[in-house]
């Protein structure tokens, strides 16, 4: 009867002598390796090191970027910097804000609106630069793919500077800079970094040291845009995190007083599930011109009443969201949903919460989920996936039915025209029929080690909590413990229940916050469960957070 299938990694024989050898609890060796890090990486991971960072020169381009930039300030060209409309986007534009706010006749900011243009570079950008008589454009986290774009502005001798992560196709015209990681010609160690972070390595280069005070964006970013919390990320965002909890920006006290939050709690979870949201809203329902003038101002009044609009954009996004989720998942109940894919579209669906929308569907259907908005006749759409399905590797196979495609491993956009629905439709299931198998398209729970009770003590929540920030790639360690049965009844406490387990030797308390969890507990003598572990400050004892439960007559 299990909901999922648990993937349970085993205790390796070198785990206790890294464990030795590091000073650390064999368990959280074994953790360690479970995330692929390298043995070398492992006192780093845990104690992270700002020194550490790699070069900002070693990434490609970098040198000419910074020789490009300082020409055109120093000969007073006029210059456009243009961004994505995300979080990553916007704190982009606002790290390099501390390099251009010295110039504030030279240069000028363009951020395309969500709905009207779309994402990233358009030939409108382009011929608002030239008539503007821009000879420098320097775009972030977009531009990587605009062969089209960086070929029209060459054209009217502007030149370009691309700061950005995304995938490069092969074709690509490159631009006079293109400070991209992923490039397949880069040396830079780490591939990983959010446009963000690139943005600081840019600004780096450009101010030395004075850019180390912008980490807090960067850590807005890297959660938000849900890169690898790995390698520099993981450096960066610890100590953006730091910086977050005593900053002194108006944007961030703003940000967490309409939220109601205190700055100095602030973690991943507040950043990717709270502040996160309320910066896109912006983008998404009206301009994130507005989330990026929160960010440049210095008066906590425009601050706080920037943020006031950006809960009010939220709680639209909310509604228009809930709507097309609705609409959607009657159109995929009625005549899809035996698809390997789920490809679904409307008319007029608003374009800023396509993304969000198709999300949800992959996690309640679990497929990769592709939504799309037609308009006349042309359809954009936004796409997301599942463990087993790399979408530009699926889109790269179906991209004869499409306009135009681009994003990640687990996130893309795609254009397409009404016309081409089914086609798309029927090349992206047979692609992800042939390339899966069946047990690919179910849920899968990726458990670190089997633990007794014994193994459980606030000493090992302790060791485990040097393993944070937790995220992408690096996520809570998760465990399985086997003929476990219950020592109370399960009791009603705030949003969820607490329920006291015993494996026969020891007894924890259990919180769970799954409603459809609580049949096995009340019908089953034995079961197995799925869980993560946290201490109750009040008590100062374990508490394991349940995840999953199966029948102890289950096989794992």
């Amino acid at each position: 009867m299990k909901r999922k299938i648990w993937k349970i990694k085993e205790l390796t024989p070198s785990a206790a002598l890294l464990g030795q050898k590091h000073k650390i609890p064999t368990l959280v060796a074994q953790i360690l390796l479970n995330r692929n890090i390298p043995e070398q990486d492992f006192q780093s991971f845990l104690n992270h090191d700002i020194a550490s960072l790699h070069s900002c020169f070693a990434l490609p381009d970098m040198d000419k970027a910074v020789k490009r930039i300082k020409e055109a300030v120093a000969s007073k060209e006029k210059i456009l910097v243009v961004g994505d409309y995300d979080v990553d986007g916007v704190t982009s534009l606002a790290i390099f804000n501390e390099f251009i706010k010295e110039f504030p006749d030279l240069f000028s900011y363009y951020i395309p609106h969500r709905v009207k243009e779309g994402y990233g570079l358009s030939s409108e950008v382009i011929k608002k630069a030239k008539e503007e008589n821009r000879t420098l454009i320097i775009a972030f986290d977009c531009g990587t793919n605009s062969i089209e774009e960086v070929a029209l502005a060459r054209s009217f001798g502007i030149d370009m500077v691309v700061v950005d992560h995304h995938h490069p196709k092969d074709n690509l015209n490159n631009p006079f800079a293109f400070v991209n990681p992923k490039r397949k010609d880069s040396k830079y160690p780490f591939c990983e970094l959010s446009g963000a972070a690139l943005s600081f390595k840019l600004l780096e280069a450009l101010i030395g040291k004075a850019a180390f005070n912008t980490l807090d964006l960067v850590a807005l970013s890297l959660v938000c845009d849900v890169v690898p919390l790995k390698g520099e990320n993981r450096t960066l965002l610890k100590e953006g995190l730091r910086l977050l909890k005593t900053s002194n920006r108006p944007a961030i006290s703003a940000l967490c007083k309409i939220a109601k939050i205190r700055k100095e709690n602030i973690t991943v979870f507040h950043i990717g599930y709270i502040l996160g949201p309320r910066i896109n809203a912006s983008g998404r329902v009206a301009s994130a011109t507005e989330a990026l003038q929160m960010f440049l101002t210095n008066d906590e009044s425009q601050a706080n009443s920037i943020a006031s609009k950006l809960q009010e954009y939220n709680q639209l996004r909310k509604g228009i969201e809930l709507n097309i989720l609705k609409e959607a998942e009657q159109k995929i109940e009625s005549n899809m949903s035996g698809d390997y894919a789920i490809v679904v579209g409307g008319e007029g669906w608003h374009s800023g919460v396509l993304g969000i929308v198709a999300s949800r569907l992959a996690d309640k259907y679990y497929r990769p989920s592709f939504v799309i908005s037609f308009d006349e006749g042309l359809g954009k759409g936004s796409a997301r996936s599942i463990h087993s399905v790399h979408l530009m590797e699926a889109l790269e196979k179906c991209s004869k039915s499409l306009c135009a495609y681009g994003g990640h491993k687990k996130a893309a956009g795609i254009e397409i025209f009404k016309e081409g629905l089914d086609e798309f439709r029927k090349n992206i299931n047979n692609y992800i029929k042939e390339n899966t198998q069946a047990e690919d398209l179910i849920p899968v729970l990726d458990l670190d080690l089997i633990l007794s009770f014994d193994d459980i003590s606030n000493e090992f929540i302790e060791a485990l909590e040097h393993l944070e920030p937790f995220g992408e790639e690096n996520p809570k360690a998760m465990f399985a413990s086997f003929n476990v049965s219950k020592k109370s009844s399960a009791k009603k406490i705030n949003s969820g229940y607490s329920i006291w387990l015993s494996d026969g030797n020891k007894t924890f308390e259990a919180s769970v916050y799954d409603s459809g969890l609580l049949d096995i507990l009340e019908y089953a003598d034995k079961f197995d469960i799925a869980y993560t572990l946290q201490k109750n400050t009040y008590h100062n004892a374990p508490v394991l957070a349940i995840r999953d439960i199966a029948f102890s007559s289950d096989k794992v």
